[in-house]
């Protein structure tokens, strides 16, 4: 028989997709070993099922020397036990690869997502237990002039504005401003070292109150790194960068901090199936969906992937965080402990594409948090089953 074309969407710029996930979490809101899920949460489990269903699209439209991407999913996740957690989110991007000439290019964009805020979260050193639908709206520009073939000048300016629905999570709504420069040199190879220098602004328009009195978290941050993207084999790729972060508060100056920071990603394929990726990285926080002031974070990670045949892949995680809560104004003042988490986490996850379209994913999840604070430990083990069909 003779081959026919095969059908696609505007010439496959255009992908329709829809998916459903079926999760078991057995600790859905991160209930502490110690505590008696009865007293808490009213019921004797602390485990639920619950379905998301997605629909949506993938656009990417080039134009001439333009690009045009975007997409967008619906997310409906409903819960067997829990309904107060039920939530109708979406996740939404829109992005303008653009170029002018030979030597200027860059990209012009919009993402938002409205998703529920993590249930792992702390707030003045108490654990949330209380359903926040977060919504996140981020505006950016970045562009780069090429000044030789070697010498390459870049820039970029965002904007981010974090809302929070719950009434006790409103002192945590932010307006984020960043504005940042950078001077990269490549090399014959494509080997790359540069430099980068961002400030963000902060602007929190709620006060958080403090032993009756107002407090402005607003602040500045200053961030210097030395990058590098490098090859040093066929088989293994560096991503590093190292600097340091300091940041500055309008109020109570004593919550003010200079620290190094870093963040290493080092990729190593020894065969054509086989990938290892190896993660390192100290940094501080730019936001918090729940925290007020922000987390020192540090830790490593082992990501190991093998693709076991054309159709099937197995991947996994190994991973190990260390988070210091600081810049809480009840802390500097004394009205809550201060905290430190540990937290280990370990993944396996099996992915079988029968088709281009369709995907179907296994997966499963372990993690563990120690805690300098009593009630802040947890364990919980999380499974997802998943499906997804695109057009």
């Amino acid at each position: 028989m003779p081959a026919a074309d095969v059908s696609a969407l505007w010439d496959d710029r255009l992908e329709l997709f829809v998916s459903g996930k079926a999760t078991r979490d057995d600790n859905v809101f991160r209930i502490s070993s110690y505590s008696d899920p009865a007293t808490v949460l009213g019921t004797t489990s602390k485990a639920d099922t619950y379905y998301t269903t997605s629909l949506g699209f993938n656009l990417d439209v080039p134009v001439s020397r333009q690009r045009f991407q975007g997409s967008l999913a619906w997310n409906q996740t409903r819960y067997d036990r829990f309904k107060i957690l039920d939530l109708t989110g979406h996740d939404a991007r829109a992005t303008w690869l653009w170029r002018a000439g030979d030597d200027f290019d860059g990209q012009l964009g919009y993402t938002e997502t409205l998703a529920l805020a993590s249930l792992a979260n702390i707030q003045s050193g108490v654990q949330s237990g209380t359903p926040n639908p977060l919504l996140k709206q981020r505006a950016f520009f970045n562009g780069g002039y090429r000044l030789t073939p070697r010498w390459r000048l870049g820039g970029e300016l965002s904007r981010l504005e974090q809302s929070n629905e719950a009434a006790t999570s409103k002192v945590n709504d932010v307006n984020l401003d960043s504005a940042g420069v950078s001077l990269t040199y490549s090399t014959p190879s494509n080997n790359q070292v540069g430099v980068t220098l961002r400030e963000d602004r902060a602007r929190y328009p709620n006060p958080q109150i403090v032993a009756g009195a107002p407090i402005d978290n607003a602040y500045r941050q200053q961030n210097f790194a030395i990058v590098t993207d490098w090859t040093p084999t066929g088989h293994s790729h560096l991503n590093a960068q190292a600097g340091f972060a300091r940041r500055s508060y309008e109020q109570l100056p004593q919550r003010d901090l200079e620290l190094p920071t870093y963040r290493l990603t080092y990729d190593w394929k020894p065969t054509g199936k086989l990938t290892l990726i190896a993660i390192a990285h100290r940094d501080i926080s730019t936001t918090e969906e729940v925290t007020i002031g922000h987390v020192v974070a540090k830790g490593v990670a082992l990501r190991p992937a093998f693709r076991l045949t054309e159709k099937i892949n197995i991947g996994g995680a190994l991973e190990y965080s260390e988070r210091q809560y600081q810049g809480d104004p009840a802390m500097v003042l004394g009205t809550v402990p201060e905290r430190t988490d540990r937290i280990r986490a370990a993944e396996v996850t099996a992915a079988y594409r029968p088709t281009r379209t369709i995907r179907l994913e296994l997966s499963w999840r372990r993690e563990t948090r120690a805690s300098s604070v009593v009630f802040g430990d947890y364990e919980v083990n999380i499974v997802n089953a998943s499906a997804r069909l695109g057009f």
